[in-house]
């Protein structure tokens, strides 16, 4: 079914200062926008110090090195530095994407429940929105995407599919087996766009990246992002691999300068710091197996997830939860115009946010009994 032509904006998890102010409180967490807890990284933070008085010059248009610390850290053979754009964030490369190949003549397809900015860019280009259902058999993939579904909804007029892979704000994913099986059965005119932004976490559980399939289908582009688990979310940083056609195109109509010298520099820092990863696992993985624990006492359910936040089921009180929770200090993230209303996302936090994120939710659900 395709769905209106306008959406409201992005709606960004709620401000520390503005909660703090608004109930006078000193404590507050947010764990809405799935950002690491840890910080950057300290060999990031070294590098933005030891450049901040050259920010008088322009960055380098290119990224030359960042794109030689990406090729580093993904070391395949098929991937070059023509394979490679650097974004103001991976929106940025997604919003390429939209502004390439999306008119007023042309279909957008993604599942219902995806990412908002699929349908906010989509809708710049006044493409027609389709989108395809979710799973709903209850299981490990419940609410994750039905490719079969997504097949179904396939026109001569469908330019564009977005896979977010994990998905959000459900965390779900689907194996690159059965998204390359989707891949082979369509269309090679139209562009995939396989959006990474969490597959550091995915990558943790097994799961592997769609950076693979780039050598075989030219149609396939895979975006990634150091908003998450390299917690670089504030200097706004990502990128997209592709063919060197699609990449050249994108070339074409990016901003020059889009991405600002302290950005290219923290984010080589951060591929190279191992080290730092590896505690952000770590931290997320331990983070995750006491919230669930805690959730699964509470007789709250939740979906499956393999990303650094945790989609609560809390049915007709989500709304009240969440107000509750906010006069507490814990801010959670609404996804009511996801068409989730009776779902929050929880941001995996400090073992001291977790704890706190608990407590309060424990008090919330008394006041509402």
């Amino acid at each position: 079914m395709a769905n209106k032509t306008s959406t409201s904006s992005y709606q960004p998890g709620r401000n520390i200062n503005d909660i703090q102010k608004l109930y006078g409180l000193q404590k507050v967490i947010k764990l809405a926008s799935n950002e690491n807890p840890l910080g950057p990284s300290k060999k990031a933070i070294s590098a933005a110090n030891k450049i901040v008085q050259s920010i008088n010059r322009y960055p380098d248009s290119k990224s030359i090195d960042l794109k030689s610390a990406i090729l580093k850290n993904i070391s395949k053979r098929n991937i070059s530095a023509s394979n490679i754009i650097i974004g103001n964030g991976s929106n940025e490369i997604l919003e390429l994407v939209a502004r390439k190949y999306l008119n007023n003549k042309s279909e957008v397809l993604f599942c219902k429940h995806s990412f908002l900015v699929y349908k906010i860019i989509s809708n710049t280009m006044k493409a027609k929105i389709v989108e395809s259902k979710p799973i709903k058999e209850k299981g490990k993939d419940f609410m994750g995407i039905d490719l079969v579904s997504m097949k179904s909804k396939i026109t001569n007029k469908t330019k564009v599919i977005f896979i977010a892979n994990p998905g959000n704000p459900t965390g779900t994913i689907v194996s690159i087996g059965e998204i390359e099986k989707f891949i082979k059965n369509i269309s090679k005119k139209i562009i995939i766009v396989l959006d990474e932004a969490y597959y550091e976490y995915s990558s943790h559980y097994g799961f592997k990246s769609a950076v693979n399939l780039l050598g075989k289908y030219k149609n396939v582009v895979v975006t990634r992002s150091f908003s998450k688990i390299y917690a670089l979310a504030g200097i706004r940083v990502g990128y997209g691999l592709a063919s060197k056609d699609i990449i050249s195109d994108f070339d074409k109509i990016r901003q020059p300068f889009n991405v600002n010298y302290i950005a290219q520099k923290m984010a080589v820092a951060s591929l190279g710091d191992e080290r730092y990863l590896e505690k952000s696992l770590r931290l997320n993985d331990a983070g995750m197996q006491f919230l669930k624990s805690e959730l699964n006492k509470l007789g709250i359910t939740y979906l499956n997830t393999y990303t650094n936040f945790i989609t609560l089921y809390l049915g007709s009180k989500t709304q009240e939860i969440y107000e509750i929770l906010l006069s507490e200090g814990v801010i959670l993230r609404p996804l009511e115009n996801y068409g989730l209303p009776d779902y929050l996302r929880v941001t995996i936090g400090t073992k001291e946010e977790n704890n706190m994120f608990i407590r309060k939710l424990k008090k919330s659900l008394k006041v509402i009994k």
